[in-house]
């Protein structure tokens, strides 16, 4: 076996994590395994996340990825790839209720992560309609909503920077 360095562990994490975001997973896996082969996880929770997703998507640990996933998120909840990834694995299990609850969640403390930004168009959420008790498709649910975006903009534009 390779003696790595410190640094070997994060050039290695770091090519790993790029690849899967990529959509390279059958890539990442090779490496994240050899890392975490060698190192404790909470040691080097960089990686541990997409770990879980790329186990779960190419050798079907679904169980195993989401306890990674899980951890990752306890170890750097800061850390809006953990939470995207976590997001990920909801939908590959088919719970895309328990995914946009964390999304949303998670965008509640993490406003401008763009991980979590990009994981939101990739599964293609939509947020509630404004008027929740008249369809989103109904007229007046889409004439209020367009409304209050534009004034929600406008204000935005128009404020008087603070003194």
């Amino acid at each position: 076996m390779t003696a790595y360095t410190p640094r070997d562990f994060s050039q290695t994490l770091s090519l790993a994590v790029a690849a899967a975001e990529r959509g390279e997973y059958a890539a990442a896996l090779p490496m994240l395994q050899s890392v975490y082969r060698a190192i404790a996880p909470e040691s080097a929770p960089l990686g541990l996340s997409t770990y879980g997703l790329c186990l779960a998507r190419i050798e079907g640990k679904r169980k195993l990825g989401m306890e990674f996933c899980r951890r990752a998120t306890l170890i750097a909840p800061d850390d809006g790839r953990h939470w995207a990834n976590l997001v990920r694995m909801y939908i590959l299990l088919r719970n895309r209720r328990t995914a946009v609850e964390t999304l949303e969640a998670t965008l509640g403390r993490l406003r401008h992560d763009p991980a979590l930004l990009r994981v939101r168009s990739e599964i293609g959420y939509r947020e509630a309609p404004s008027l929740s008790f008249l369809s989103r498709t109904n007229p007046l649910n889409k004439l209020y909503s367009r409304t209050a975006w534009k004034l929600k903009h406008f204000r935005a534009q128009h404020q008087s920077p603070p003194a």
